[in-house]
């Protein structure tokens, strides 16, 4: 799970209304979804920052070239058959009432990550991906033989014990998603060793967190 850069915004028009909202001290229209007049440019931005991948999994949920800079014009995203998996996630499911379309409390994620496994559990902040203090090396380890994430050993306990609830809450082990990346980074590093690809050209579009710390473990 990478840090993502949540400042990039292109749904300018969007944030402005987040922002006029923010700054009126009133509680935030309940979130209707899909039917909310910004929601298409919600999930096109955050998919644009998060290449098209689930914000927590990083299983693809879409072409990553259908939500890049070219498609958007003045604020607004303007491709009309937008298809893409996942659902747009409240991190903290505290906000959802009275803060329901905060622009940093949203992530785009894999569907059955948001209803199956985080749903409307706690969160802690300390594996906000989004967050300023959020870098993914200083917290998140990974086994490249049983393809797991668990917390760096270098942590206090009790940061170890919040990294991997929250690794946990946020479905980065979840069982299903968990095959397809242990197929999909056997499949790449098979490639590898056979000399069909190297570190240079292969085409990693899924689960760059876990190939990279399994790069930096082998080298």
């Amino acid at each position: 799970m990478r840090k993502l850069n949540k400042p990039k915004v292109l749904s300018t028009k969007f944030k402005e209304w987040e922002e006029e909202l923010e700054l009126s001290g009133n509680p935030h229209p309940v979130y209707n979804s899909s039917t909310h007049r910004f929601y298409k440019d919600i999930v096109a931005n955050l998919l644009n920052i998060q290449d098209g991948l689930c914000a927590y999994t990083e299983i693809r949920l879409c072409d990553k070239g259908i939500v890049n800079d070219d498609n958007w014009k003045n604020g607004k995203f303007t491709v009309n058959d937008f298809e893409f998996k996942g659902q747009l996630d409240h991190f903290d499911p505290s906000l959802k009432t009275e803060k329901a379309w905060l622009w940093n409390n949203f992530y785009v994620v894999d569907s059955d990550v948001n209803t199956k496994v985080k749903r409307d559990k706690e969160v802690d902040l300390i594996l906000d991906p989004g967050s300023e203090g959020y870098y993914e090396n200083n917290y998140l380890d990974y086994s490249c033989s049983s393809h797991y994430f668990i917390a760096k050993s270098n942590l206090s306990q009790s940061e170890k014990e919040r990294v991997n609830n929250m690794i946990n809450v946020l479905g980065l082990n979840y069982g299903p998603i968990k095959e397809i990346r242990r197929r999909f980074l056997s499949d790449k590093f098979k490639m590898i060793e056979f000399g069909l690809e190297n570190l240079e050209t292969i085409i990693i579009d899924e689960f760059p967190t876990a190939f990279r710390i399994c790069v930096e473990k082998d080298n």
